[in-house]
């Protein structure tokens, strides 16, 4: 199956359609999209017109997700398409986002195409990424279903933002997720994101309590989400509601899009930051966007290095000759000590997945 197909999470109102995919409920009317652009009205049936779209795909480390706590050091067959349902004013892949998409070339495949050219491609696994994959949840289920079925794990790099009735079937997909958890306050995601924080965070736990591996990035923005107070808070939710062992990463935020020429936040900011995670009682705190500054995995109880990992640029990926993903180091020499899924020194158990044909250095 290719092509728009109709959409699943809708009812019909009159004449018009209500997407019940995402939290904002779009009411669209007959010939009309939704607000991610790729849902539509087509005589009073709603229709998933991105429904095997391939905008770009490349193979990554899972680590550039990033993604570090889930079978370290394994490939990923990452692909996107086009859409997202939040407008955040900093977006890297605004071309694949907003409304200049519309009409540029794309190859369209069926899941089945798909799997099979991760396989080709020597891909672990399907890494959903790039534009936001709850606006394509149709594919990526459909597709991520017959992945599993051959032996292939497949993830999220996701917003969060999808409504209850669908979370649980595009979790219930995945074996793994990372949620972008944007700001910790309703302010700062309906003025920088055009959205809200409550269905963010409910993903993350609904993704937790069902099983799927959890990671969270926070990306900080200098003077807008960065206050001791804010990030104080958000650590103390992972913590409690995700658990101390939650791998958080925080990812610098370079000034793009309708933020180009925004400050950046410094390094020595961003360890002050590091620090307060690990002091609110987090036990595995990473830096994003920044060269070789806290990529290492270490024991929480004894320090011994667990992961050590050597980031690099890696493949650059380009839609309409501009790059997308520009801001997301690679790490392509990924080094494990760890003992099964323990420390080798003292024997303390976490909870990162190795591949069982990967043996500790």
């Amino acid at each position: 199956m290719k092509g728009p197909v109709p959409a699943k999470w809708w009812r019909q109102e009159g004449g018009a359609v209500r997407c019940l995919l995402c939290p904002r409920g779009c009411l669209i009317e007959e010939g009309m999209v939704g607000f991610c652009l790729v849902r539509k009205n087509v005589e009073s049936r709603l229709l998933s017109t991105n429904y095997g779209a391939i905008s770009v795909s490349t193979v990554d480390n899972i680590e550039k997700k990033p993604i570090f706590h889930f079978l370290p050091g394994s490939k990923v067959y990452s692909v996107g398409s086009f859409g997202c349902n939040l407008r955040c004013i900093y977006c890297q892949n605004y071309p694949l986002i907003e409304g200049e998409f519309v009409d540029a070339p794309r190859r369209v495949l069926s899941p089945q195409e798909l799997v099979s050219e991760a396989i080709s491609r020597g891909a672990d696994g399907i890494a959903w990424t790039f534009n936001e994959p709850v606006v394509w949840s149709e594919y990526v289920v459909d597709t991520s279903r017959l992945a599993r079925h051959e032996g292939l794990y497949c993830m999220l790099n996701t917003n969060g933002y999808i409504a209850d009735l669908a979370r649980g079937e595009l979790l219930g997909a995945v074996d793994a997720i990372k949620v972008d958890v944007k700001g910790f306050t309703d302010q700062f995601y309906e003025k920088v994101c055009g959205g809200a924080l409550a269905p963010v965070l409910e993903t993350c736990k609904a993704a937790s309590w069902n099983g799927v591996h959890v990671e969270i990035s926070y990306p900080v923005i200098r003077g807008m989400n960065d206050s001791q107070d804010e990030i104080g808070h958000f650590c103390e939710w992972v913590r409690l509601n995700l658990g101390p062992d939650t791998p958080l990463h925080f990812i610098m935020v370079h000034g793009f899009h309708r933020l180009s020429g925004h400050p950046e936040t410094g390094l020595e900011d961003l360890e002050k930051i590091r620090l307060l995670g690990i002091r609110c009682g987090l036990n595995f705190v990473y830096l994003g966007g920044v060269p070789r500054q806290a990529q290492n995995t270490y024991c929480p109880d004894c320090g011994e290095l667990l992961i050590s990992r050597r980031g690099d640029e890696g493949e650059r990926v380009y839609f309409r000759d501009q790059q997308v993903s520009r801001f997301c180091p690679s790490h392509s020499d990924v080094k494990i000590m760890l003992s099964g899924r323990s420390c080798p020194r003292c024997g303390r158990e976490t909870a990162i997945k190795i591949h069982p044909c990967q043996k500790p250095l």
